[in-house]
């Protein structure tokens, strides 16, 4: 992790200690009270881990301050590139899915003008076009998009997409994820949902074609 990061997590996780002392309240309070669990406080204050904007609400609350109050004009600098990391991922993210769904709808249509091969020219040439494209968006994906994704993800910790999911959403990815359905059935089997999802599709095209034959 960067040296601008490190300095955000120390400077807020110093702030937040001091409030809470001054507060009197324990770390398991204030755990209870902005709805995280005591490890999740401690890695805070010992800097391990950045508070997320929704936890910085919470915690303010509870001191009867401000957020800008909370972190302080050093805080406020320093967490920017924690910001801007998650905006990063996001971005990288958005890139690969979009080339993916496009390679994959492009195929998708080609598949379903297959009928009309060979009947004119340019339903072949359209055809080949479509194909065409649908390669080069996989190529993209395959030398661009995913090795940058999988940099940045090694580069900051994130082991697999639950990690990368949590970072996302300014959690600790090193602790147990939450137990709905986003963290426990879709996100970590989120290639069988595209597999299904990829035959389901070719399934109903199949069918579609075979009611026009």
């Amino acid at each position: 992790m960067d040296e601008s990061q490190t300095s955000a997590q120390q400077i807020i996780g110093a702030r937040i200690r001091e409030r809470r002392e001054a507060a009197g309240i324990s770390q398991a309070e204030l755990a209870r009270r902005v709805y995280v669990s005591r490890q999740t406080v401690g890695n805070w204050e010992a800097g391990r881990t950045l508070a997320d904007v929704q936890s910085l609400v919470l915690l303010a609350q509870v001191f009867e301050t401000t957020v800008d109050d909370l972190i302080g004009e050093r805080g406020s600098r320093a967490v920017r590139p924690a910001a801007e990391d998650r905006h990063t991922l996001a971005r990288l993210l958005a890139s690969a899915g979009t080339l993916l769904a496009l390679g994959l709808l492009i195929v998708m249509v080609a598949y379903l003008l297959s009928p009309l091969r060979g009947s004119s020219p340019e339903a072949d040439v359209l055809r080949i076009a479509l194909l065409v494209i649908a390669l080069a968006c996989e190529l993209v994906l395959g030398f661009r998009a995913l090795p940058r994704l999988r940099s940045f993800m090694r580069s900051h910790g994130l082991e697999n997409a639950i990690a990368a999911a949590a970072y996302l959403e300014g959690r600790d990815p090193t602790e147990p994820p939450p137990g709905d359905f986003l963290f426990r059935w879709l996100i970590p089997y989120w290639k069988v949902w595209l597999v299904a999802l990829v035959a389901a599709a070719f399934l109903a095209a199949a069918l579609y074609l075979g009611a026009l034959a």
